[in-house]
């Protein structure tokens, strides 16, 4: 009789412990960056001793040796006319399954040099399967809606219905992985 009493309080400990352990896994939502409610990975990074000519002329050289495909995209409105602006997409692989995928994750990256200093900004990100098949069949394409909902306690039935919290965290890390390249990539360029 007593063991009977035991199992369900057994089994709710258990979940507890299930959820706080997802919870956990769950941190990629905490180290995207965020600026209001869309994903910006930017920054300023100092160089000594390269004007800002060099500067402007490693960033390009860059911009044509790393991506695949890139074009130069239109400065927002009221937008400071002397930054670099390009729609730029990268590849990568996401595991939303059993199987890996091949992705574009297409961004606007702005590179602004000045003396001694260069800032970056990538801003507009989404991501799609490289496959139009699999894009017919629908998925979830935007970093920003993924984060909002990873920071919910619970998804919802209908939220889980159409993306996992398993699927949100390996979006955002593969994603995440495949830009902080991309800058670490631009920073090694300009600094040398």
């Amino acid at each position: 009789m007593q063991t009977k009493l035991y199992q369900p309080a057994l089994l709710f400990f258990f979940l507890l412990a299930f959820n706080a352990a997802l919870a956990q896994k769950d941190s990629i939502v905490s180290k995207i960056p965020v600026e209001g409610d869309k994903v910006v990975y930017s920054g300023t990074v100092s160089v000594n001793n390269r004007s800002a000519a060099q500067l402007d002329a490693a960033s390009k050289t860059w911009l044509d040796s790393y991506f695949k495909y890139h074009l130069p995209a239109a400065a927002p409105a009221g937008a400071d006319t002397t930054q670099l602006y390009n729609k730029a997409t990268i590849e990568y692989k996401v595991r939303p399954g059993m199987v890996n995928i091949p992705f574009y994750c297409q961004f606007i990256i702005s590179i602004s040099c000045k003396d001694n200093q260069y800032s970056y900004r990538i801003s507009d990100i989404f991501f799609r399967p490289k496959s139009n098949t699999l894009n017919s069949i629908g998925y979830e394409n935007s970093p920003d809606y993924l984060v909002k909902i990873g920071k919910r306690k619970h998804l919802g039935l209908a939220t889980s219905w159409n993306v996992t919290r398993g699927q949100i965290r390996e979006y955002l890390t593969k994603m995440n992985t495949a830009i902080l390249e991309c800058i670490a990539s631009l920073n090694k360029t300009m600094t040398n």
